[in-house]
């Protein structure tokens, strides 16, 4: 009896070394280095890759094999060391990271706020690849779904315009309350229009807001949600709506804001094509606050 349980307990041990033999080989298998992580993105975008673009390796070392992967806004160093520390060492941005379009260090290069920047990237070797021309090139658009879907206006988008949503009918002041409530906006929120004006129908523009496309969108929306309108084109043609007897409003809620929830669509979307690795979207709070609030 005693040889009969030996033997059984022979066989079961035998078995276990040889299901975890076979996990280490496939984990072994399953590891996927920053390279490959970006080359699955870029094959399954649905849009052809760009000859010149932002997008691309801004740091690290392309062979790293990726232990989680993190979406975010902007790469500030908060977010790279809450990044290093969640074990997520493949950093994917929208936005620069080393303060310029290019993300070449220019007159920077020898600025220490530059230099502990990238020698927290060095010294946690992480990798930081930024995202955002292409995913920017997604249609319908993924940041403006995302963002009117926080707002609680999914499946409200006119059929036959991209990014404006017909809204429960409300005001201009009402709206703003929503906005900065579902947002949780703390100070970068500015309004132009009346705040009793009606409101039906909003272009919804996270990032840059630029004149022509609002333009064409307030022909039919009431007002435009932006992103970062630069205040020399979208801000003036906003005010000068109410001169012509055209009255639109517009609602700026800063860049960092406006893009948070699209970066959070972009972890979901990353995580079903690479399942091999964890990935969650690294939040970056609104930068802003108001004086005397």
């Amino acid at each position: 009896m005693e040889s009969t349980d030996v033997s059984r307990r022979q066989f079961i041990l035998g078995a276990a070394t040889t299901v975890l033999s076979a996990g280490r080989v496939r984990a072994q298998r399953q590891s996927l280095t920053a390279q490959q992580v970006v080359d699955r993105i870029r094959a399954s975008l649905g849009v052809p890759w760009r000859d010149t673009t932002v997008d691309g390796f801004k740091a690290g070392d392309t062979s790293t094999v990726v232990t989680g992967v993190a979406t975010t806004v902007m790469a500030t160093l908060d977010v790279l060391r809450r990044a290093a520390t969640a074990g997520q060492n493949l950093v994917i941005t929208q936005e620069p990271t080393f303060y310029a379009a290019n993300d070449e260090p220019g007159n920077r290069a020898a600025d220490p706020v530059y230099l502990a920047k990238r020698g927290f990237i060095d010294q946690q070797r992480l990798v930081v690849w930024r995202f955002s021309d292409h995913w920017n090139a997604r249609q319908p658009n993924e940041s403006a779904t995302a963002l009117a879907a926080t707002l609680g206006w999914s499946g409200k988008r006119l059929p036959d315009a991209e990014q404006i949503y017909q809204v429960p009918e409300t005001t201009l002041g009402a709206l703003v309350a929503h906005v900065r409530s579902r947002l949780k906006v703390r100070g970068g929120l500015r309004v132009v229009g009346q705040p009793a004006m009606g409101v039906r129908t909003v272009f919804v523009s996270p990032g840059t807001t630029a004149v022509p496309g609002t333009i064409l969108n307030l022909r039919r929306a009431d007002v435009v949600l932006a992103g970062e309108p630069r205040e020399w084109e979208v801000v003036p043609y906003a005010l000068d709506t109410w001169s012509a007897d055209r009255g639109k409003g517009m609602i700026a809620l800063g860049r960092i804001v406006s893009e948070a929830p699209g970066m959070q669509a972009c972890a979901a979307w990353i995580q079903s094509i690479v399942p091999e690795v964890r990935v969650e979207a690294m939040p970056t709070a609104d930068p802003y606050w108001t004086a005397g609030a």
